[in-house]
């Protein structure tokens, strides 16, 4: 996590960071036993061994500390996947793709409890007219704008071959998220086996006519 202005405009301190750490660590281990419905912030407190008042003094509310767990995880998730993207496309947009795929489900496999829960939380937090707070159609455009980006470069560099770049982009990240569920549901599923698998299905979808 890294360290953030207050509300104040004043830096927060290593022990406050601690802290903050400490409760979203919390927050994902009671919603992966209890699932969000019963996650309340007093059996979060409880499960951190600090009170509710400790809880309120860093976030404003259970929506606010929701919102925040998942900010963490794409954070965390960019920071982990994006270097290795970045260097792959220096070898061209074949080599970048596969380093989607890989980095994304490395990622996954590295933190399945932590993705589930959050995947559990984008579905149930919503605004007081009952609309989802984070699973929006704009929020999924966002997410899916970097892929699609790399997919339509390919196209343009002779690379890839005749699709669409926004479809194709989605149906990747449809095989990428739903793997975490999966994961926990499932304790011998191999995610390895599953990069494998896939990094196959989606180089063959993106192929020339010609074979290339």
């Amino acid at each position: 996590m890294r360290p953030e202005n207050n509300p104040d405009g004043q830096r927060r301190s290593f022990i406050e960071e601690a802290r903050r750490r400490q409760i979203i660590a919390s927050t994902v281990e009671v919603i992966s036993e209890v699932g969000y419905g019963h996650a309340s912030l007093a059996r979060i407190a409880e499960h951190a061994g600090i009170s509710k008042g400790v809880i309120s003094y860093h976030f404003d509310g259970k929506d606010e500390l929701m919102s925040q767990v998942v900010i963490e995880l794409f954070v965390a998730g960019a920071e982990f996947m994006v270097p290795t993207i970045v260097a792959a496309a220096e070898q061209g947009p074949r080599a970048a793709l596969h380093a989607y795929l890989e980095s994304n489900l490395r990622f996954i496999d590295a933190n399945k409890s932590y993705v589930a829960a959050c995947a559990d939380i984008v579905v149930n937090l919503r605004n007081a007219d009952g609309s989802p707070t984070l699973g929006t159609v704009e929020g999924d455009r966002e997410a899916i704008a970097p892929l699609v980006e790399l997919l339509a470069d390919g196209q343009r560099a002779g690379v890839f071959g005749d699709f669409d770049p926004t479809m194709l982009a989605r149906l990747i990240r449809d095989s990428i998220d739903g793997v975490a569920q999966r994961a926990v549901r499932e304790s011998d599923f191999d995610v390895r086996h599953y990069i494998s698998h896939l990094t196959r299905v989606y180089d063959a979808a993106t192929r020339k006519n010609d074979g290339r």
